[in-house]
């Protein structure tokens, strides 16, 4: 039977590699969608009807050393992730209180610091197609210790994917 320790060992270290952490629950899109059915955000309605916690961007964003959540809220249709929020993590990597919710239209995410993200959105000229924005607006989201404050948006020609991918 002591033979067979040393080999379980050895196998479960294969399986979990030293210094691997799971992801906070804070950070994991159920986890999200309950906090925003909880909070009137989100209804079953709504979920049923395609509205989902899409992007997930998880680190600090509240400069507390904890982990955040940033995210987007996808519509359902063709209009993408119409919302976007943090969710504050607590020391224990539960989801805290939902520090901001805001509107937005094919919202796409990226975190820069433990205390600031970014948000790209498309610009449509007068003629645009839905398919073809003629540029895109990137505001830049700042922690000052009790909430955020957007700053001035900057326009950009193309869309970095870093926004848009999962």
């Amino acid at each position: 039977m002591n033979l067979l320790a040393p080999a379980a060992l050895a196998a479960l270290a294969l399986v979990v590699p030293a210094g691997a952490s799971a992801k906070p629950a804070v950070c994991h899109r159920a986890v999200l969608e309950a906090a925003l059915v909880e909070g009137g955000q989100l209804t079953a309605q709504r979920i049923a009807g395609g509205e989902r916690v899409n992007l997930v961007r998880c680190g600090d964003v509240t400069d507390d050393g904890i982990k955040d959540a940033l995210f987007a809220v996808a519509s359902g249709g063709t209009a993408g992730n119409t919302r976007f929020g943090v969710i504050e993590g607590r020391e224990d990597g539960s989801a805290g209180g939902l520090v901001l919710y805001k509107r937005g239209y094919k919202v796409g995410l990226a975190r820069r610091n433990r205390r600031s993200f970014e948000v790209l959105q498309p610009h449509y000229a007068e003629n645009d197609p839905n398919c073809c924005p003629s540029s895109f607006r990137l505001t830049r989201y700042r922690w000052f210790g009790n909430g955020f404050s957007a700053g001035k948006a900057k326009k950009l020609e193309h869309a970095p994917r870093r926004f848009y991918r999962p």
